[in-house]
């Protein structure tokens, strides 16, 4: 009986992981402001669609620029040091990207690889101050909870 429930609080701590690591990691690679009708950001869309199906682990949040959070485009822009003045306004990884063209997507297309290839932070981090590594915390407890069930079953 004792296995049984052992073995049940083994998949709960694992799905809580899975969890709790899943959410962890919803914080968007890419945040793309956009304007209702704009082609360019259409244009930049596409591009955006083309590498998701490369990396499809690759987070994308769309804030249009009247949403509440639209407002987060000024203290993005601030920190990047930029001055948006086109629509899609883009930030991943070190690059704020404005408008549209082929020196753009290029350059949309590099950061995006390299974020992928080194796991770079999301464009939120440089407006919410530091970071505590959250995620690692919370693996690493639940690997010792797991750990201490696995020898609790075996000392039963």
């Amino acid at each position: 009986m004792s296995r049984v429930i052992s073995g049940c609080l083994v998949l709960l701590t694992l799905a809580l992981a899975t969890s709790i690591i899943a959410s962890a990691q919803a914080r968007p690679d890419v945040i793309v402001f956009y304007r209702d009708g704009c082609h360019d950001c259409e244009r930049m869309d596409e591009v955006l669609q083309e590498l998701h199906g490369r990396f499809p682990s690759l987070t994308v949040r769309y804030i249009e620029e009247n949403e509440p959070d639209g407002e987060l485009m000024w203290a993005l822009s601030a920190e990047y040091g930029i001055f948006p003045t086109k629509f899609p306004v883009i930030f991943i990884g070190d690059e704020a990207i404005t408008g549209v063209g082929l020196d753009k997507e290029l350059r949309l297309r590099a950061a995006v690889e390299a974020c992928m290839r080194t796991d770079c932070d999301s464009p939120f981090t440089r407006i919410e101050g530091p970071q505590i590594p959250w995620r690692t915390y919370i693996v690493v407890g639940l690997v010792a909870v797991f750990l201490l069930l696995v020898v609790i079953d075996y000392a039963l």
